[in-house]
């Protein structure tokens, strides 16, 4: 359901991507609701997933509803961010299911409209929890550590899907905030540090900021989808 034509390679609305630490390329082809797996050149490995709506409760594995970032662990794990089930799966890096977090709600440890996902050096992960408007932490095993409110993503619109990334150096969550077209930046616990971005098309604003990475060299690189 959502394939453009089902081939190896193809993609309908491709939204995270990540790289293993064999070269190896994943991306999470959202509405065709599978992860893709290519060769370092490009050339096509493996694919898995299909189309399947857990109601927002844990359920059955290997399923996706639009999954969003897809991130490679420190353990060399792939992470998947199972967006419309609300969830974040674990596989290994052939595709084979591990387990899962999650599930929609508002209290600690639940998720409603993930979208961003990252990791830092001492493992803990964070979660761009967009509908709940926060962004959650969990230890390396996803177990809640904390939370923390964001001012912004009060919009439930389909181009509203924050992502974020993490530099562990600096110890810095950042986050873009795609409707007030800005990044946001926190401590990792939590702490504000600073924002920026306005509406416009010169070489310091934004349009519709979707997707943000931390380079080797601390620089920070926003998609202006």
């Amino acid at each position: 359901e959502g394939c453009i034509d089902g081939g190896r390679g193809q993609f309908n609305e491709p939204w995270g991507i990540a790289v293993g630490p064999d070269g190896s390329v994943y991306v999470s082809d959202t509405w065709n609701h599978r992860v893709q797996k290519f060769t370092n050149d490009g050339q096509f490995v493996n694919m898995w997933g299909a189309f399947g709506s857990t109601g927002g409760e844990l359920g059955q594995e290997s399923i996706f509803y639009g999954p969003r970032s897809v991130t490679v662990g420190r353990d060399g794990n792939v992470y998947v961010m199972d967006t419309g089930n609300k969830r974040v799966q674990m596989f290994t890096p052939d595709g084979v299911f591990i387990t899962q977090w999650g599930g929609g709600g508002v209290v600690d440890g639940r998720l409603d409209e993930p979208v961003g996902l990252g990791q830092d050096a001492d493992g803990n992960w964070y979660i761009t929890d967009t509908w709940n408007r926060r962004i959650q932490k969990f230890s390396e095993n996803f177990q809640y550590v904390a939370q923390w409110a964001v001012n912004g993503w009060g919009s439930q619109s389909v181009v509203n899907k924050p992502a974020l990334a993490v530099d562990s150096t600096r110890g810095i969550v950042y986050a873009v905030d795609p409707e007030n077209y800005r990044v946001l930046a926190f401590g990792l616990d939590g702490t504000f540090k600073a924002t920026w971005g306005l509406y416009g098309t010169d070489s310091t604003s934004f349009a519709l900021p979707t997707g943000i990475a931390v380079g080797p060299d601390g620089k920070v690189y926003v998609a202006d989808g």
